[in-house]
C-alpha cells in the first residue's frame, strides 16, 4: 500500500467524519424544533391549591401559580358568587398576584361565597379552565361580648360590648314573634352595656348590634331554668348567718333552699337525717355576688339513711383563714362524715367557688375489709354519684375533693369532673379502698396540684394497693407542682396496683413534676408563668397564642382562639 493511497483514504476517513456531525446536528435542530412546537401551549394550565383565610372584615384569597408561568408574567382573573354554579357573579378582579384580599364592602358579611380563578391567555394561548374553591366567608366584626353565667337570669340579658362610639342600634330577636330594635342612649354607649328584661326562662335568644344598617356583632344565647319546685326562699332575710341552719332542720325533703344573693350564712356542725334530699343556691342574679357558705367544723349525715340528692349551686364555701380564727382551717370540711351505712345516690357541685378547706367531702368510719380490695365489713359514706362541675377550688388541703383514706369502709362508687379550676391541692382524690367504678376528668386546669412531700409521696390519684376502674383525663392542662413547705419534693401522678388513665388532648407545663407513676399528658415546653396570664394570682387565662392546646384544653373559662 502506497502512501498517496494511505493519503487517500485519510482523507475519505476525515470528510465521512465530518458528514456524520453535520447530519447529527440537522437531526437535533430539527429534533428540538419539533419539541419546541410540541411545547407550544394552546391553553393556559390552571392555578391550583386555592385558599381562603376568613377574617372579620375581609376575606384573603391564596392560590398557587399555573405551571410554566413566571410570577408576575402572567394575570388571573377571580370571580366571586354566593352560587357554587356562579349564576351571578357579585365581584371579579384581575391580578397578576397570587392572592387577593376581598373586603366587606364588596361582599355581604355571614354569608357563604364561591371563587372560581383562571389564568388568562398569552402568546396564543387561550385562558385556562377555571380552579373553584370551597365555601368562604367574611365572619363579621364581632363586638359584643359573649354571654355567660353571670350576665343572664331567667328573665333577663345584660348585653355588653366593646366600647365603641359610632355603635348605635341593637335588634333583639325573640323565638317567636317580630324583632325588637333599641337605639342605643348615650348612657348604654358609653358603658357598653344594656339590659334587657321580660324575657322567658329556658329560652334562646339572639341579639345583634349595628352602626347604622352595618352588623358589628351577633350572638344568641339561653335564658337560665327559673327556680321552681318546694322553695324555702331565704332571700328576703338578711343579718342571721344562722338561716341556711335553721332552714336545713325544718326543711322537708326535696326542698330548694334558695340563699340571698351576698349574704353569709354561717355553720360549725350540721347532721342531714331522715334521708333528706336538699338543694342549697344563690337566687339568680347577675354578677358573681353569690351567697357565702362559711364552714368553721362540717356537715355530717346521720347513719343507716339513704339519701337521693344533695346539691349545691351557685354558691361561695369557704372554712375559715388561720390567721383570723381560732381554729385552723385544717379541721374544716363540707361533708365529714364519721357514720355508717350513709348511702348517697348522688351529691353534686355546679358553678361554686370553694377554698380554705381540709377536704370537700372525706369519708372516715366504717370497717374496710382485709385486705381494702374487698367490700368493706362495715360500710360507711357511700356516694353513687358525685359530680363538680364549672366550679374554681382553691386551698384544698390532704384529703382532697373526695377522701376515703384506707382504714374507713367509704367509697365513691362514680366521680365525674369537667370544666373546673383547682389550685393549692395536698391531694386530689383519695380513695385506697374497695368501691370506685369511674373517674371521669376532662376540661379541667390544675396549679399547684398535688404538693411535693417526703416519703410518702402525695399522690394526685391514690387507689395505693387497690385496682383502678375506668378511669380517664382528657382535655386538661396540668401547671405547676406544689411546693408547699419544702418539706419534699416526691410527687405521685396515679397510684394504683392495676390499671392506668385512658383519655387524651391534656398538656403539663414544664414545671408539672410528672415522674413517679406519671399522668399521660403532652409536654409544654415553658413553665405555668409562660402559659398562663397570672397563675400566682388566680388568672390562669392562657396567654401563650402558639400554644397548640389553647382552644381545646383546660378549663373553657380560660381558653382562647
Amino acid at each position: 500500500m502506497t502512501n498517496e493511497y494511505r493519503k487517500d483514504m485519510k482523507n475519505i476517513k476525515q470528510y465521512g467524519n465530518w458528514l456524520m456531525v453535520v447530519c447529527l446536528t440537522l437531526v437535533i435542530v430539527v429534533s428540538c424544533k419539533k419539541d419546541s412546537d410540541e411545547l407550544s401551549l394552546k391553553r393556559q394550565f390552571s392555578p391550583s391549591l386555592v385558599t381562603s383565610k376568613n377574617g372579620e372584615t375581609s376575606v384573603e384569597l391564596t392560590w398557587a401559580a399555573s405551571l410554566f408561568t413566571i410570577s408576575g408574567d402572567v394575570e388571573y382573573v377571580v370571580e366571586v358568587s354566593p352560587d357554587p354554579a356562579f349564576g351571578a357573579v357579585e365581584y371579579s378582579v384581575t391580578t397578576p398576584n397570587l392572592t387577593t384580599t376581598i373586603s366587606d364592602d364588596k361582599l355581604t358579611i355571614k354569608k357563604d361565597y364561591y371563587a372560581r380563578i383562571k389564568a388568562v391567555g398569552k402568546n396564543g394561548a387561550t385562558d385556562s379552565n377555571w380552579l373553584v374553591s370551597s365555601a368562604f366567608r367574611i365572619t363579621g366584626e364581632q363586638f359584643l361580648i359573649a354571654i355567660n353565667s353571670t350576665t343572664v337570669t331567667d328573665v333577663a340579658v345584660q348585653l355588653t360590648w366593646r366600647l365603641n362610639p359610632d355603635l348605635n342600634k341593637l335588634v333583639f330577636t325573640p323565638p317567636v314573634g317580630a324583632p325588637v330594635e333599641y337605639t342605643l342612649t348615650a348612657g348604654e354607649k358609653a358603658a357598653g352595656l344594656k339590659v334587657i328584661t321580660g324575657l322567658t326562662q329556658s329560652t334562646t335568644y339572639s341579639a345583634e348590634i349595628f352602626q347604622d344598617t352595618k352588623s358589628k356583632g351577633l350572638i344568641s344565647f339561653k335564658t337560665k331554668a327559673s327556680i321552681t319546685g318546694n322553695i324555702v326562699d331565704l332571700t328576703g332575710t338578711t343579718g342571721d348567718p344562722n338561716a341556711l341552719i335553721t332552714a336545713l332542720g325544718t326543711a322537708a325533703s326535696g326542698s330548694i333552699i334558695v340563699l340571698r344573693r351576698g349574704e353569709t350564712y354561717k355553720f360549725t356542725s350540721f347532721t342531714f337525717t331522715g334521708g333528706k334530699s336538699v338543694s342549697i343556691v344563690t337566687a339568680l342574679g347577675f354578677g358573681t355576688d353569690y351567697a357565702i357558705i362559711r364552714s368553721t367544723g362540717s356537715f355530717t349525715i346521720a347513719a343507716s339513711t339513704t339519701t337521693d340528692s344533695l346539691v349545691f349551686r351557685d354558691l361561695i364555701i369557704k372554712g375559715q383563714n388561720v390567721a383570723t380564727a381560732p381554729l385552723s382551717y385544717d379541721n374544716h370540711y363540707l361533708f365529714n362524715v364519721g357514720n355508717t351505712n350513709v348511702n348517697v345516690t348522688k351529691m353534686r357541685f355546679d358553678n361554686c367557688n370553694i377554698r380554705i378547706l381540709r377536704g370537700l367531702v372525706r369519708g372516715q368510719a366504717g370497717t374496710p375489709a382485709s385486705p381494702v380490695t374487698n367490700p368493706p365489713t362495715v360500710p360507711s359514706l357511700v356516694v353513687t354519684n358525685y359530680i363538680i362541675n364549672n366550679c374554681v377550688m382553691d386551698s384544698i388541703r390532704e384529703y382532697g375533693i373526695a377522701s376515703t383514706f384506707n382504714t374507713s369502709g367509704s367509697s365513691f362508687k362514680n366521680i365525674t369532673v369537667t370544666n373546673s379550676t383547682f389550685s393549692h391541692f395536698r391531694k386530689f382524690i383519695d380513695h385506697r379502698v374497695y368501691g370506685n367504678l369511674s373517674i371521669n376528668i376532662s376540661n379541667c386546669t390544675f396549679f399547684d396540684v398535688v404538693a411535693g412531700a417526703a416519703a410518702p409521696a402525695n399522690a394526685f390519684i391514690d387507689f395505693q394497693t387497690v385496682g383502678a376502674g375506668i378511669v380517664n383525663i382528657s382535655n386538661c392542662i396540668f401547671g405547676r407542682t406544689w411546693n408547699e413547705t419544702g418539706a419534699g419534693t416526691l410527687v405521685w401522678g396515679f397510684r394504683a396496683s392495676t390499671g392506668s388513665p385512658g383519655g387524651a388532648g391534656s398538656y403539663g407545663t414544664s414545671d408539672f413534676v410528672n415522674d413517679n407513676l406519671p399522668i399521660s399528658v403532652t409536654s409544654y415546653a415553658g413553665t405555668s408563668l409562660s402559659l398562663f396570664t397570672d397563675p400566682v394570682n388566680d388568672n390562669f387565662k392562657i396567654k401563650d397564642v402558639t400554644f397548640v392546646g389553647r382552644s381545646i384544653a383546660g378549663d373553657p373559662r380560660w381558653r382562647i382562639n
